[in-house]
């Protein structure tokens, strides 16, 4: 386990950028030292465009990147030379550790993700390539000529093919397949389903719908937040995360739980949540101290060189009704468990200055599936009751159709 010398991680700091030259001047000791917000680095971005006072001058920018902007305002993201080096190599542990290259050269991965100006569609691929396996960087949309393209490659009996897309991009696939093609989703015989980008593929019982519809391995292939790192933790058959072994052995990991306890990385233990806190000593172009990602983490098992997680949300997207903490996340696991909806759903969230009023749980229900829907709702009226303690509205859909990071609705019921 790598020993972190923090007091001196603190005075290095201090020295490296104007930005963290005047918020860390007086702090004396790592464990008081203040952490850094994402609107700390927005902000300085504003105010000293274009990538802010917290990017190092000296280090030679070799690529540049944004975050996607799903829960803020996009970042401008640089990277150094090494810095592209070190992250792909953490990408390429965690692919390999969800199954990548196990084939060698005999795998074909046709990237999906977006290869604009975010960040993971362009470090995964890269990443990719360093498993061994043949790449094709595809990108997002054009879901028939995708659909041609596997069946073309396909003929060839030596390669097997993979996907590494988003979750939510599956059903466009099996949609188009069913239209156009007249083909169920196992008929495109595809390898495995290397799958990042969104949540909710952690989540078991949604991942199983997936493996029975496609006849394929299904792996929740990465977990990344672009300020830190494309891809940080990757999960096996099993379905828990795991951090890549360089990322715990070279990033600073803390937990803080909701009572404002902090924690690091080798004194956590199962059971343990709250949101991560990351400082990257080794990151050249744009150094983070104490960087608070707000993402809140539920430690699953420790042994003595890996951390096993879950995710439970973001502490932006936590919803705060009749007093009770909700995550949009957990009601997944729920909906999941039935067979007549087909898992995907979405929150309509009432509010009055600030304050939530109502929530309206939008459920998809299984093509063709004969419900009694009075019965169906007091069922799961009383599971999410039972499990997360409130109690919202809920209204069944033929069709919920997704673009990009929003859902819309078709057709109520």
């Amino acid at each position: 386990m790598t020993v972190f010398k923090k007091n001196k991680i603190l005075d290095n700091f201090k020295k490296l950028t104007p930005f963290y030259s005047r918020k860390l001047n007086g702090a004396g000791d790592f464990n008081h030292a203040p952490l850094t917000s994402k609107h700390e680095l927005l902000s300085s971005q504003k105010k000293q465009p274009p990538f802010g006072n917290f990017t190092n001058k000296k280090v030679a920018i070799n690529q540049i990147y944004r975050t996607s902007g799903t829960s803020s305002n996009p970042l401008l993201l640089t990277f150094s030379k090494k810095d592209i080096d070190f992250i792909t190599d953490i990408g390429n542990e965690c692919l390999r550790y969800a199954g990548m290259g196990k084939l060698g050269n005999n795998e074909i991965v046709i990237n999906c993700l977006n290869l604009s100006m975010w960040v993971g569609g362009v470090l995964d691929s890269q990443s990719i390539s360093k498993t061994g396996v043949q790449v094709i960087n595809f990108g997002a949309g054009n879901t028939s000529e995708l659909i041609r393209l596997i069946k073309e490659l396909g003929l060839s009996k030596r390669n097997k093919i993979s996907l590494h897309c988003t979750p939510s991009y599956l059903p466009h696939i099996a949609s188009r397949l069913e239209t156009e093609y007249g083909m169920l989703p196992q008929d495109l015989n595809v390898y495995s389903f290397y799958l990042g980008g969104e949540s909710g593929i952690q989540n078991n019982y949604f991942r199983k719908t997936l493996i029975e519809k496609w006849s394929s391995k299904i792996i929740n292939a990465n977990y990344g937040l672009s300020e830190i790192c494309s891809a940080l933790a990757s999960a096996n058959d099993e379905n828990i995360l795991r951090f890549a072994p360089l990322f715990t052995q070279k990033y600073y990991i803390e937990l803080r739980d909701s009572k404002g306890g902090i924690k690091h990385f080798e004194s956590l233990k199962e059971g343990d949540e709250g949101e991560m806190i990351v400082t990257t000593p080794i990151k050249e172009s744009q150094p983070l101290f104490r960087y608070n990602t707000r993402e809140i983490l539920r430690i699953v098992k420790k042994d003595h060189k890996n951390l096993f997680f879950e995710i439970l949300g973001r502490t932006d997207d936590m919803l705060i009704y009749k007093g009770i903490n909700v995550f949009p996340e957990q009601f997944r696991s729920i909906i999941s468990k039935f067979n007549e909806l087909t898992g995907l759903y979405q929150l309509q969230v009432c509010k009055q200055n600030d304050i939530i009023e109502k929530i309206t749980l939008i459920c998809e229900k299984q093509k063709g599936e004969k419900i009694n829907e009075m019965e169906l709702k007091n069922k799961l009226s009383v599971k999410i009751k039972s499990e997360l303690s409130i109690l919202p509205a809920i209204v069944f859909t033929k069709k919920i159709t997704i673009a990009g990071n929003k859902i819309r609705l078709i057709e109520f019921v």
